[in-house]
């Protein structure tokens, strides 16, 4: 069976601290832009086709941002996408 790419590259524990880091960032980065703008969550779920109580689990890490929410979240709040990924980098 052949590896997924992830695995040839990183071990189990280097992958997963990667994927907590990032998905912290992008909690963090998304909630930074919101409270800026003063948007509300059920306004950010409007967005992308989902309730309030659907975007809460999203902002605060229960669920995971899907790529597309992501893309489409950053247009709306006028953030570069690529700040969601600059991992280490500082705000």
């Amino acid at each position: 069976m052949a590896k997924r790419a992830h695995e040839q590259c990183l071990d189990e524990a280097e992958y997963g601290a990667m994927m907590r880091e990032t998905q912290a960032r992008i909690l963090d980065r998304l909630e930074t832009a919101r409270a800026a703008s003063r948007i509300s969550q059920r306004r950010l779920a409007g967005v992308i086709g989902v309730n309030r109580e659907a975007m809460r689990d999203r902002l605060s890490g229960r669920t995971q941002v899907k790529a597309h929410e992501l893309a489409a979240l950053a247009a709306f709040l006028q953030v570069d996408i690529s700040e969601f990924f600059a991992i280490g980098a500082d705000h």
